[in-house]
């Protein structure tokens, strides 16, 4: 990859490279002319200590030739990686635009079953703004702490510990307004009124209730999230399928990443991209991007 700034930081380098010579010439044919002096005996031999220091001078301008010529190379390697993040920000902007998050598309028309088992999704989303990815997420945070939930508010239920069994209804109560549970969320609220109330009997007479509530919600969304495929992440065996916009956020990852000149995790992040095939072009110009990545570092 050739641009104008690479050249004109080789022109740079050339122009450090001129001068020092220029200078590194001066100071070798001064040492000679003085030493030549003192060889005929037109100098006192003490002036010969000038050529120590003339002999310091050269060996410090050397030094620094290195250091410009050092810091010239990172900075036309910094350039480069500047002006191909932005080449590839645009091609990618171009490509993203013509098509659709058919995921979120898949969700949304898949969330009908849902509405048809009594939860309200879209209410739910709306609240997100949208946002089919947040509402997963918390579907599967649900389904994960749903179990653990229903045995710490079996464990609470007792006389000395209703107040905190009250505490942990209110926590459900969110949870599934949340996802649009109703006639949980309603369930949810009458127990944790009552057992803020101190209505022992009332809490345990209704605890079936509750339990059977809990237990249907919980089935009927992890079936909602198996239609989707990702029913191992609601045990915690696999981070989840991979969305447009999760795809698209681990590609802005990448980018930010370049931006700050860490082409390792760039890299990384690129390689992980590419075994999504999310769009022919796109991948190939990601997979584009790694080998100038590889050309640029290797220069």
């Amino acid at each position: 990859m050739n641009y104008n700034h690479s050249r004109i930081s080789e022109e740079l380098i050339q122009l450090v490279n001129r001068s020092v010579r220029a200078w590194f010439g001066f100071l070798v044919g001064a040492s000679a002319f003085i030493g030549s002096l003192c060889a005929a005996g037109m100098l006192p031999v003490q002036t010969a200590w000038m050529l120590l220091g003339i002999a310091l001078s050269a060996a410090a301008l050397l030094a620094v030739l290195a250091f410009c010529r050092r810091q010239a190379q990172i900075l036309t390697k910094k350039q480069q990686i500047s002006a191909m993040t932005l080449e590839a920000k645009k091609a990618i902007d171009t490509f993203r635009q013509e098509f659709p998050d058919t995921f979120a598309i898949d969700c949304q028309i898949r969330m009908r079953y849902l509405t048809q088992n009594g939860i309200d999704a879209d209410a739910a989303l709306k609240r997100l703004g949208g946002d089919v990815d947040a509402y997963n997420r918390i579907v599967l945070s649900f389904l994960d702490e749903s179990d653990e939930l229903e045995d710490e508010l079996f464990d609470l239920m007792q006389p000395e510990t209703l107040f905190q069994y009250g505490y942990m209804a209110h926590t459900l109560r969110l949870r599934a307004d949340e996802l649009g549970i109703i006639n949980l969320t309603d369930t949810a609220f009458f127990h944790e009124i009552e057992a803020y109330a101190g209505n022992m009997p009332i809490v345990r007479d209704n605890w079936k209730k509750l339990s059977f509530e809990l237990d249907e919600a919980y089935g009927v969304l992890f079936e909602y999230i198996k239609s989707l495929g990702l029913e191992n992440s609601a045990s915690g065996k696999e981070e989840g399928q991979m969305t447009c916009k999760r795809w698209g956020e681990r590609l802005q990852e990448a980018f930010n990443a370049l931006e700050t000149y860490d082409t390792i995790k760039a890299k990384r992040i690129l390689s992980e991209l590419t075994k999504y095939q999310i769009d022919a072009d796109i991948t190939k110009t990601l997979q584009g991007i790694i080998a100038n990545i590889d050309e640029i570092m290797a220069n």
